[in-house]
């Protein structure tokens, strides 16, 4: 029987004990490692939406994909607050504490592999595609869910008024950083061997189809494997994310049986 166990760490980086949970697949061998896929949740979450029988139900979800697979993976849900998953020049480092914190803590105590994907939902879509392009050299494979890879001109009132992670030193929200630290500026020869599932709505009225498009078309030019589904229903919400984390687990699932990373 699959396990979810709830736990923290404490981090150097963010100088707090760190919530997390992780899915133990069904009779998990400590003397065989398995791959690992690290979760990023949207905007005003937490480590606990994807294992909300009300919001998305992970665990029956991941049994039942791997059961008929007949394959395992280890999939850690975490905390990002609302922080975009960067390094803010005035708040979390979140990214240095995901990369030297929360990963090695994780391969220390867990039978995890090399073979790292990452997947997010919104905010965590931005938060995946960021890290995946970044650390090509750690994370093999990422899917995005409804991901806020906004044009800089479609960025909703909302986010500029409330949301200060792209803060700089004149302004609560910078232009300049959000653009300087987009995840296409990691687009290289080296990030092109990840691959990307990505899944959004044209319905969507909080992240337009268009920008997801164009964001998709740009990581496509750098030749990286990407697959793209655009549906014709749902919107930037837990019904829509519950029909369309399915897939997406799928193909992670079968992309870490395939790929690999190396842990520095």
């Amino acid at each position: 029987m699959s396990t979810i166990i709830t736990s923290t760490l404490y981090s150097p980086h963010l100088k707090l004990d760190w919530n997390y949970d992780i899915y133990l697949p069904d009779q998990v061998n400590s003397q065989q490692k398995y791959p690992l896929l690290l979760m990023l949740h949207g905007l005003y979450g937490n480590h606990t939406n994807f294992l909300d029988t009300n919001r998305i139900d992970s665990k029956s979800i991941l049994d039942n994909l791997m059961r008929n697979a007949k394959k395992k993976i280890i999939v850690a849900f975490i905390d990002g607050f609302n922080s975009f998953y960067i390094n803010s020049l005035y708040g979390f480092k979140m990214e240095t504490a995901i990369m030297q914190d929360l990963l090695p803590y994780l391969i220390q105590q867990y039978p995890i592999s090399t073979k790292i994907g990452i997947g997010g939902i919104s905010m965590g879509g931005y938060g995946a595609s960021r890290l995946v392009l970044k650390y090509p050299q750690i994370f093999s494979a990422a899917f995005l869910i409804s991901p806020a890879v906004w044009n800089i001109k479609h960025i909703p009132q909302f986010i500029h008024n409330s949301i200060h992670t792209f803060q700089d030193e004149q302004n609560s929200w910078s232009e300049n950083f959000y653009n300087k630290i987009y995840p296409t500026t990691y687009l290289s020869p080296i990030s092109n061997k990840v691959n990307f599932y990505i899944e959004s709505s044209k319905t969507d009225d909080v992240v337009p189809i268009k920008d997801v498009i164009y964001f998709a078309q740009k990581v496509s030019s750098n030749h990286n494997h990407v697959q793209l589904t655009t549906d014709s229903f749902g919107a930037h919400e837990w019904n829509y994310w519950q029909k369309a984390i399915v897939p997406a687990y799928t193909w992670m699932i079968d992309q870490l049986e395939q790929k690999k990373g190396v842990i520095n």
